[in-house]
């Protein structure tokens, strides 16, 4: 289409648009190519002992240090041992996969809940309830949209596509969490 555009300013939109779809498909291919590279990683990973309180602190505090380049978002997070005491975070299993999780809430609610100068929170909180740890996320951003709210762990579904956003991030997470860890 470009030898169809008769202006040079024609020309120069169409390039331009050309280029951003360009972006737009490495960031996908990437995208595709990074969950391959998970699912592959936890196929091999052996389940070992970890603190998830250690993990968690760890990933929020570097999500803190991330979010404070692009946005001003607070990140909490509290953990409530129940009647467990210190042992009540130690597990057994796949401290990737818990990663994996933690990080693309964060960076959705970064990259989707606030506008470049709102202030915002972003809360993690996990305790101790019988023999599973539960975990709440919650942030005080914009939400979901109303029209992608029921396909929002479908494949390929963003707010963000002029961004860069490939739309797999949920679907990941959705499957980490139901299919590999068994959770809801």
């Amino acid at each position: 289409t470009l030898p169809l555009a008769k202006t040079e300013e024609s020309k120069a939109r169409l390039t331009e648009i050309i280029q951003h779809d360009v972006r737009r498909l490495d960031r996908l291919i990437s995208d595709i190519s990074d969950a391959s590279r998970l699912d592959a990683e936890l196929a091999r990973e052996d389940a070992a002992r970890f603190d998830v309180e250690a993990l968690l602190t760890d990933l929020v505090n570097i999500s803190r240090e991330t979010s404070k380049r692009h946005k001003k978002v607070q990140i909490g997070f509290t953990a409530h041992p129940g009647n467990h005491g210190k042992s009540a975070f130690e597990t057994y299993g796949h401290d990737l996969r818990i990663g994996q999780i933690v990080t693309n809430l964060i960076m959705n609610s970064l990259l989707h809940g606030f506008d470049e100068t709102e202030q915002g929170r972003i809360e993690l909180k996990m305790q101790q309830t019988g023999d599973e740890l539960v975990f709440d996320y919650m942030d005080n951003g914009k939400g979901i949209p109303a029209a992608i709210r029921d396909r929002i762990f479908d494949p390929f579904v963003t707010t963000a596509r002029h961004k860069g956003g490939s739309g797999l991030g949920t679907h990941i997470l959705y499957n980490l969490v139901t299919r590999v860890l068994g959770g809801t």
